[in-house]
């Protein structure tokens, strides 16, 4: 119940306008399993300023979000290095970045991760997003699988959680 409140107020929040100096940081990442493709098309909401900050520490430098060559590769590292999936527990599923775009204030991060399996009764998750920038970073996850969607939180001192599906 808990959660649901917490996921709840945070599409609120997502969904509101902009002010530019944002008291909470947050993410979504819906995760729905495509049983055709057997893969996980994913889907990472976040704010734009908290991700430039977030690459631009990463590279050292200053990162302004673009469509550019350079910003895609910064993206799918970054992204490769915060979120991981895997059906077995320590073995990570590779991540194919397709792309991203901006809407307003918010950036959506766009990934495909090939699972080769019809069924997926578990997925263990890593979800660090922003964590690195900082500690009241939370990330909701939401798993769709056959029409049922399971939700976790993740916050800073969160490693790996496991889903059943």
């Amino acid at each position: 119940m808990k959660y649901k409140i917490l996921f709840t107020v945070l599409c609120l929040l997502f969904t509101g306008r902009y002010v530019q100096a944002h008291d909470y940081h947050a993410s979504i990442t819906d995760v729905t399993f495509n049983s055709r493709t057997q893969s996980l098309e994913v889907a990472v909401k976040v704010f734009t300023d908290d991700l430039e900050s977030a690459l631009s520490k990463r590279s050292k430098s200053k990162v302004t979000y673009s469509s550019s060559e350079q910003v895609h590769k910064l993206l799918s590292n970054y992204l490769q290095t915060v979120l991981q999936f895997e059906v077995e527990k320590g073995k990570p599923l590779p991540q194919k970045f397709l792309g991203s775009e901006e809407d307003t204030d918010v950036v959506w991060l766009y990934v495909e991760i090939p699972v080769q399996t019809a069924v997926l009764p578990q997925l263990f998750i890593k979800n660090a997003v922003l964590t690195e920038l900082f500690t009241d970073q939370m990330n909701v996850v939401n798993v769709t699988y056959k029409g049922k969607v399971n939700s976790a939180l993740f916050q800073k001192s969160d490693g790996i959680k496991k889903m059943v599906l």
